[in-house]
Formats: C-alpha cells, sequence, structure tokens
C-alpha cells in the first residue's frame, strides 16, 4: 500500500508522514529532499531514499522555488522518478502535491489532503521556524500563489481546490494533533483492512 499525504505549506504533512510510517512499520519518503538532492546535481541513480530529511524549515531558505521557477523540470524530473518508484515500491508513506493528481484509479494508492486556514499555518510556521507570525504569512502567501500557479501551469490542476481525487480530506484548523493522528488512522486501518479482504 502506497499512501500520499498533501496539504499547503505548515499543514502537516511531514509530521504526519513520520507518524504514520512509525505506525504501520512503512518506509517513508519526504520528496522535497528528493528535489533537494536533483536541484544539487546528484543523478538518478544515486539519489537516497532512506531517511530523507523532513522540512524543518530548511526549504523555505533552501532557494529551491527561485530554481524551479527557472526551470520546470526539477518538478516533472522528481514526479517521474516517484512514479517510477512507487511502482516497484510497497508499504511506503510520501508527501507529494502532485502525485495525487498524477495517480489516478490505482486501488493500492490512500491519498490524504490536509486542509489548514492561512492563519493557522503561518502560526505553526513561527513556532516551527522561530520567526514573527508576520513574516511566516508572508511567506505562506507566496509560497501558496506559487505553488497554485506553478502546477496550473505544469499539469492543469489548481492545489488546494481540486479535491476530488483524495480518499480522506482533514481540516486541521480545529484539531489538535492528537486528533489529526486519530482521524487518520482510523480511516487508514478501514482502508487498508478493505484492500486485503
Amino acid at each position: 500500500m502506497i499512501i500520499l499525504i498533501c496539504g499547503f505549506s505548515a499543514s502537516g504533512k511531514s509530521y504526519l508522514v513520520n507518524f504514520v510510517a512509525k505506525k504501520f512499520n512503512y518506509s517513508y519518503i519526504h520528496t522535497s529532499d528528493i528535489l533537494n538532492q536533483f536541484a544539487n546535481g546528484i543523478v538518478e541513480k544515486k539519489i537516497q531514499i532512506d531517511d530523507t530529511k523532513k522540512n524543518d524549515g530548511w526549504y523555505e531558505f533552501s532557494g529551491l522555488d527561485d530554481k524551479r521557477k527557472k526551470d520546470q523540470n526539477f518538478d516533472k524530473k522528481l514526479d517521474k522518478y516517484l512514479l517510477n518508484l512507487i511502482k516497484t515500491k510497497d508499504n511506503l508513506v510520501l508527501d507529494s502535491w502532485t502525485l495525487p493528481y498524477l495517480i489516478r484509479n490505482d486501488l493500492n494508492v490512500i491519498k490524504i489532503w490536509l486542509d489548514g486556514t492561512e492563519k493557522v499555518r503561518a502560526k505553526r510556521l513561527s513556532l516551527r521556524d522561530k520567526i514573527t507570525f508576520t513574516h511566516a504569512q508572508k511567506l505562506l502567501k507566496e509560497k501558496d500563489k506559487f505553488s497554485k500557479e506553478h502546477f496550473q501551469k505544469l499539469y492543469g490542476f489548481t492545489l488546494g481546490k481540486d479535491k476530488h481525487v483524495f480518499d480522506l480530506v482533514i481540516n486541521t484548523t480545529p484539531l489538535t494533533i492528537k486528533e489529526v493522528e486519530k482521524k487518520t488512522i482510523e480511516f487508514l486501518k478501514k482502508k487498508i483492512k478493505w484492500f486485503f479482504l
């Protein structure tokens, strides 16, 4: 089973990837780390997928979005790599903006979207990165705008709007971390049990 976790920046994707992987004893991949490896010139054969680094604030200051704006091949290269990877791997949890839209009608793939208001996400980002709330909100506005426009241009979907492709949508705004964990695990247990019937 492949589990894809999606959502805007600071929605809790990276945390949930690690939590779900640990709970089900699955492997995990933080895809921004793979993107960073590609951006640093690492060839596909040497890409490291074990113990990928989750975004603890490094991404926002990495300059990767500038590289992605200049060269759309970064995203396409990453997506092609990940699509090939999940054909050969199983019991894997990934965070991804694009894969839920690029993979259609695959019963072996579960797709989860984490919703959250900009205000709540900015609060999380400010705490995580130790920056002011105003700065966090500014970063998110820019990142969300870029992500929506970028993927609309690349693949024709509107991130955050086209949610029909997801098996589960969780509004994290009014929930605690524990409540998000509980909702996710309850859903996954039912879904995985059904899959193996």
